[in-house]
Order: structure tokens, then sequence, then C-alpha cells
């Protein structure tokens, strides 16, 4: 069997120096034969032309631009079927996708999951620790004049869980002191990311291509609101704690923790939608599973990040189920007896928060006041 092309997609805010680090990759190849596909959402393909000059690559037409649309969105079907071209023409023994800076990455990956051709190898990650520092440790936020703060906010987390490396860039930018806060935020919502820092891009290009390093059942699971839901759900706790992740020590100076807010009870839908205006600022992330009073039968899953809130279907509440198809899941899955309720089975809310500076017990408290009648 012919082995399968590398894939590496390379996410980052705009600015954070994604093209930077391509064109190292692309003045350093190594041997390897990579094409290119370049995604900027703008009318003309500026990230195109600088890839080339900088990169002084001879055969432009390594170089795929992708313009008028978003590869995690609208231009996903054209992204496949782009690869797939390139890699039966034979040219190239590996490619390389930047994505354009307001890209989340996971329905990038879960597209070139698709490919049958390729593999995904790895999910890279790159912060601007400047731009950390506005966005989580307080000061003045760096705005771009198409975008909030809020959605900045929510982009970075977003880049930051779900990718295989992380590279923190331009790290001469900032101080000693405001890189530890820069790393325990990012390890409370990453822990155990494999994290490169650096500035200009300068990257070895054996850390970006053929590492073999991208699972993506293992990088979603790595994300820190979902280990710390395992973790309690393991340990059965029930009340406030601080997840594993940073050093305690960071987590005490720089005020980031995380708890996870457990109630058998159901939210009111009215009150929580009326909440979500006064969301507090001092979440950083939060996701988990949500039962809403007015249905009985579905679980939600709910999910913050920064101000930006969603929720959708997470399927069916077991306890709504006939008592033969519950018997029959709980053989499968001995868990669910244990945290079975004898009044409302397996309905709850199960919400990880991560978060800086929190006020915990008025942020529960809170939570609690938008409770309704199971």
């Amino acid at each position: 069997m012919k082995a399968k092309i590398p894939m590496t997609l390379l996410c980052g805010y705009l600015g954070a120096g994604k093209t930077t680090l391509l064109n190292k990759v692309l003045n350093n190849q190594k041997g390897y034969k990579v094409a290119v596909i370049v995604n900027d959402i703008g009318e003309v393909n500026v990230d195109a032309s600088l890839i080339a000059k900088g990169g002084q690559v001879t055969d432009t037409s390594s170089i795929v631009p992708l313009t008028n649309g978003c590869i995690c969105c609208t231009l996903k079907t054209q992204l496949a079927l782009q690869i797939e071209e390139l890699i039966k023409s034979g040219k190239y023994d590996y490619i390389m996708i930047e994505a354009s800076g307001v890209c989340e990455p996971m329905p990038i990956a879960q597209e070139l999951e698709t490919i049958t051709v390729g593999k995904l190898d790895n999910v890279v990650g790159v912060v601007d620790a400047a731009r950390m520092v506005e966005e989580f440790a307080g000061g003045e936020k760096l705005l771009n004049k198409k975008m909030e703060a809020d959605d900045i906010e929510s982009l970075l987390v977003q880049q930051v869980e779900f990718c295989s490396t992380l590279i923190i860039n331009k790290k001469d930018l900032v101080t000693e002191e405001q890189m530890k806060k820069v790393r325990a935020v990012i390890s409370t919502l990453h822990p155990g990311i494999n994290i490169i820092e650096t500035s200009h891009g300068d990257v070895p290009v054996e850390k970006i291509l053929d590492t073999n390093s991208f699972d993506f059942d293992k990088v979603f699971e790595s994300a820190g609101w979902c280990k710390v839901l395992e973790q309690e759900e393991e340990e059965g706790e029930e009340h406030v704690h601080k997840a594993e992740g940073s050093s305690g020590s960071d987590e005490d100076e720089y005020g980031i923790s995380t708890f996870v807010y457990l109630r058998r009870r159901p939210f009111n839908r009215a009150k929580l939608e009326s909440y979500f205006d006064k969301w507090p600022k001092t979440i950083i992330r939060s996701k988990g599973l949500v039962w809403l009073d007015d249905d009985q039968d579905n679980s939600l899953i709910l999910e913050t990040t920064g101000r930006q809130i969603t929720a959708g279907y997470a399927g069916q509440w077991l306890a709504s189920c006939p008592k033969k198809v519950q018997e029959q899941e709980m053989k499968k899955d001995p868990r669910l007896r244990k945290d079975w309720d004898e009044k409302v089975g397996d309905r709850m809310i199960r919400l990880c928060i991560i978060g800086q500076n929190m006020d915990k017990e008025k942020i529960t408290s809170d939570l609690d006041s938008l409770l309704g009648e199971a």
C-alpha cells in the first residue's frame, strides 16, 4: 500500500508569525518537497505573495491560494479536493496548510482527516506572546478593526486548546515575568501540550514536519476542561476544586484556577439565557453538560470562550430511555450506574469553569440562582 502523504496544519491569530515560520520552513526543507496552501480571507491574497518572495520559491505553483472564504467553514470541501489533487500529482511529499488567522483549527482538522491519501501529521498553533499577555494578563487589549476583543480571546483559546504543537512566538517582546503568566494560562487550557518558545519564528523544521504527533482523539481529550471533568468524574467530587496543570504557585500567584460546577437540578432556560448577558469576564473558558428544566429528554453541551457562548444538542439522557435500554447501557459502561440518581437518573449539570481571578463563590451562587425544578 502506498504511504499516505503527511500534512501539517498551521494555525494562529493574525500577526502571530505563521507566515514568518512558513518561510523559514520553505527555506530549509531538509529534502522535503513541500506544497503550501494558504488561506487569506481578504480579496487580495497577500500571504501567498509574501511566502513566495520571502521563501524564495522559484516554482510558485507549489503555493496554492484559497481566497474569499475561510477553510474552517465555506472552503472546507475545496481544501480537501485541492490537497487530493496536489498529492495525486506526485510532485510533493509533504503538504502544509496555513489557515487564516480567524480560523478555528478543529473543523479544519476534521476535514483533513477525511483525506484518504493523506494523514494529518501535526497541528501547529502559533501564538504571539505579547498578545497573550494583553488578552489574559491585563492591560489594554489589542483590537483588530473588524474584531471585538472577546472574539480574539475566543480564537486564542481554541487555537491553544486544539493543537499538538504550540509555538509561543515573539518571546523577546515580553518580560520573563509576563512569560510566566502566559505559561500558566496555556498550562491550564492545555496541560501537557508540547510547547516551543521562540522569537522571529526560529523553530527547527523537524519540530514542524513529519513529527507523527497528531491524534485527533488525544488532542481533543487533552484540553484542560476535558481533563478536569475526567478527574472530577473519577474522584466523584461535588465541590469546587483546583485543576491539575500549572503548578500551585502559578495558580496562586496569577489567579488562574479551575473548578467544576456540578448540580442534579436543571437550569431554568429563561434565567440562563438572561444570565448570558452578564457572563463573568473573569471566566476564560467553560464547557460541559447542561440540563434544562423545559427539556427532560435531551442534554446540551454548553461552551464559552471569553464572552462567546454556544449550546448544542449532546444526546438523549439515559433516564428518558426505556428501562431495558438503561440496563443495556449500564452493562456497557458501569460508570453510568455510579452517577445514577434515584430521582433524576443521569440528568445533571457538569460544567468545567476555567478563569482568572474568579470569585468562585459568587459565580457558584449566581449559577445556583438560575436553577429550576427537576
